[in-house]
């Protein structure tokens, strides 16, 4: 079995059936749902913001036919965030010319609130975020939809448990862990999965 650092990766198919479709802000988004460690886990369509303030849809533009290492953060963290944001960037720096055209990084603002567009472009220019990585915010409603599917609390900040989720969705394969993961860890998982 390959390990993800010293946690087990449990490598999952996910069922890709499309769930019924619904509005949302004026426009259809579909949700699929994905098999992550034997959990049913709905990936919404939902609209949300980049650091720029770019309108984006989180499975459709984010996650779709892409190879993505998913994290949860939030920018006035000071404990486990500021260590997931030096690892994505040094992630980054190892995937090289991959960061953007085979592999996506994602990472998901747990309290949407306080992180507006702003907050998530000066998070980015800490740790140097390259074309390729994408940090995400919407409203607060709306981010609850997300962040109960994939870490089961709903927005906010304070103390949290860094989980870090890697997908293959063109293959339906994921795999998630808790905990800091070295960036070599990250890119060995990422390296298996694209196999």
């Amino acid at each position: 079995m390959f390990k993800f650092a010293l946690a087990p990766i449990v490598i999952a198919c996910c069922s890709l059936a499309p769930l019924p479709s619904r509005a949302q802000h004026g426009s259809i988004s579909a949700a699929r749902e994905i098999e992550i460690r034997g959990v049913k886990v709905k990936v919404p369509d939902l609209v949300l913001r980049d650091q720029e303030g770019r309108p984006v849809h989180f499975y459709s533009d984010l996650i779709k036919d892409k190879i993505v290492v998913l994290s949860f953060f939030y920018t006035s963290c000071t404990s486990s965030c500021p260590m997931q944001g030096k690892i994505f960037s040094e992630l980054q720096a190892l995937l090289g010319e991959r960061l953007g055209k085979s592999v996506f990084l994602i990472s998901v603002t747990t309290d949407p609130v306080r992180d507006q567009p702003r907050q998530l472009k000066i998070w980015a220019t800490r740790y140097k975020v390259k074309p390729g990585w994408t940090l995400v915010t919407g409203n607060e409603a709306e981010m609850n939809k997300l962040l109960v599917q994939f870490i089961g609390n709903k927005a906010g900040g304070g103390m949290h448990l860094p989980v870090t989720f890697i997908g293959n969705d063109r293959k339906g394969i994921w795999t998630g862990a808790s905990g800091v993961f070295a960036p070599e860890d990250l890119l060995k998982a990422v390296d298996y999965l694209a196999q």
